[in-house]
């Protein structure tokens, strides 16, 4: 039986197909997966199958760590082939949490080195014949991808110029924005704001004052309101409790 099993670590994704299916079970952090235009996020308690020569692409969470399984065609020789595998289609499909335990233990062992990956290869395919597969949610639209990469970016920009780069109207990049983040682009920008704004105050020795201009502000006053209305301190407190909490 063909069939290969380690744990990975990911760091950047590139678009890439390969002559071999992929089961992919997440250990740690998250992975959002395009499999030619079927996009989804690879997260706990879920399986991923990626068919052999299908084309896909990935972004990674900074702490993605994922137990693979590469499988070749006729890898199975006669042998029950998990239903999972059957299908042409790029599937996702949740695990019952008693069965995702013992994926986790499973891949806990490989990482350690006290099971030899032959052995857990064939124990995860013992544990993937009790998943029923399910496929991957709908390809996204171009129209929304461009927005989602304008997302992922940070939405640098005013609304008309982030539309523009979209190749929308303002009105229809607003919804599908909303639509896709769950957030305006303004939320979103103030969103990335205030995080750059945390950063700064927690590494760095600028005064509040200098950070607030330094991000586009008139007047500190105006930036303290809006950074304790997001984090419920102001700046001053907010870098107060970080040095207390790296000083005990």
């Amino acid at each position: 039986m063909s069939i290969h099993l380690e744990i990975r670590s990911y760091r950047g994704g590139d678009r890439h197909r390969h002559d071999y299916s992929q089961i992919l079970l997440p250990m740690q952090g998250a992975m959002r997966l395009d499999v030619e235009g079927h996009c989804s996020v690879v997260s706990s308690q879920c399986v991923a199958i990626i068919p052999r020569d299908h084309e896909h692409d990935f972004v990674p969470t900074p702490d993605c760590s994922m137990l693979i399984l590469d499988v070749e065609a006729g890898a199975f020789a006669g042998e029950a082939e998990p239903a999972l595998l059957r299908d042409t289609a790029p599937s996702l499909t949740r695990v019952e949490p008693w069965l995702w335990r013992m994926f986790r233990q499973l891949g806990a062992e490989v990482e350690a080195g006290a099971c030899r990956a032959d052995d857990a290869a064939h124990l995860a395919l013992a544990g993937l014949q009790l998943v029923a597969p399910r496929a991957m949610p709908r390809p996204v639209p171009h129209s929304e991808r461009r927005v989602i990469a304008i997302a992922r970016e940070g939405g640098a920009g005013s609304v008309a110029e982030m539309a523009r780069a979209a190749g929308l109207g303002q009105s229809r990049f607003h919804a599908l924005f909303r639509a896709t983040t769950g957030q305006s682009p303004k939320q979103s920008q103030l969103a990335r704001l205030f995080d750059e704004a945390a950063e700064q105050l927690a590494t760095t020795a600028l005064s509040v004052s200098e950070i607030a201009y330094a991000l586009g502000y008139q007047n500190a006053s105006s930036f303290n309101r809006q950074f304790k209305r997001r984090f419920g301190l102001t700046p001053s407190e907010f870098r107060a409790a970080g040095r207390s909490g790296l000083g005990r």
